[in-house]
């Protein structure tokens, strides 16, 4: 038998799937983040040795017969990025077919089922991304936490814990989001919040987790309304500029990531504003995962390969 993996590097965690040229699935394994613009180059390394070690003793089988592998992996934005994630691969030993992409191309794959239409996607972060009838690819948005991500699970956690101290200093009205944070993390007092948000050791994706205590006061209070409804808007703006690039009014949209696909609130506001703009664009759930994605590529890849 023949064996190949599909990798959906997310920043918070990793899944992978060990398959067959059927694309049927063997095993499955999850692991920590491998963006290693967040976590660093090595611990990358250490996560894709152990999705190695698991997949090998439990078929029993050596790397040799693992054919090919599809990665697609937050933070993988241009040519020195997918170099620095092909070296830790074969630093580790492996040699046959390599895929590394950005996470968006998987999880359009995964979602409309071939490298076709469009997926946007909003959990840690965000990015929208659409393969055109050319076959042409086009992005918009996901260029890091810093200065985009925009209506990411990340861009709601910030503003709403932008608008606790806001609210704290007097600048915005009173705020239910402050006593939801506080009991997530257990906080007594506002300065223990401001400890948090800048300790070394608070990462993206500890305020990304943070997100769905705004999302639950969604027509509750005022002001997470305020911050739900600049994040759809966000959103709906990134698919706008898409379907701009893309040139086509008809086309297949997935929504994809945690934010989208764990809050039925945010996929109802998103769908009723995004009618408004472009009637005809599609919007659906995924059909099948990412990681099925990463999976579906990696074998098809290999095929033409040989």
């Amino acid at each position: 038998m023949q064996y190949y993996i599909g990798i959906d590097g997310g920043g918070t965690k990793t899944l992978a799937y060990l398959g067959n040229e059927k694309k049927n699935i063997i095993e499955a394994i999850e692991v920590g983040s491998t963006n290693y613009h967040s976590v660093g180059i090595e611990k990358v390394r250490l996560e894709l040795q152990e999705i190695f070690k698991f997949f090998i003793e439990s078929q029993d089988i050596t790397i040799e017969k693992i054919k090919g592998i599809c990665i697609g992996g937050a933070g993988i934005d241009c040519k020195s990025d997918e170099k620095a994630i092909e070296k830790v691969f074969r630093d580790i030993g492996y040699k046959n077919v390599l895929q590394i992409y950005n996470d968006s191309v998987i999880a359009l794959v995964g979602a409309n089922g071939s490298k076709r239409g469009a997926i946007l996607v909003s959990g840690t972060g965000s990015i929208a991304f659409g393969i055109d009838k050319n076959g042409e690819k086009h992005r918009v948005g996901g260029w890091g936490h810093i200065i985009d991500d925009a209506g990411s699970g990340y861009a709601i956690a910030r503003d709403g814990l932008k608008k606790i101290m806001e609210s704290y200093d007097g600048r915005e009205e009173d705020t239910k989001i402050w006593q939801s944070i506080k009991d997530k993390l257990n906080l007594s007092h506002i300065d223990e919040l401001i400890t948090f948000i800048y300790d070394t050791n608070t990462k993206k994706h500890d305020i990304a987790k943070l997100a769905p205590c705004i999302i639950d006061l969604y027509e509750i209070d005022r002001v997470a309304n305020r911050v739900i409804d600049i994040a759809v808007k966000d959103l709906c703006s990134m698919i706008d500029c898409l379907a701009k690039k893309m040139k086509e009014e008809d086309f297949s949209l997935g929504l994809s990531g945690s934010i989208f696909l764990k809050s039925e609130i945010i996929r109802k506001l998103f769908i009723q504003e995004m009618k408004k703009i472009h009637s005809d664009i599609r919007i659906h759930l995924p059909k099948e995962n990412a990681v099925m994605g990463a999976l579906a590529l990696a074998t098809e890849e290999y095929r033409g390969a040989k």
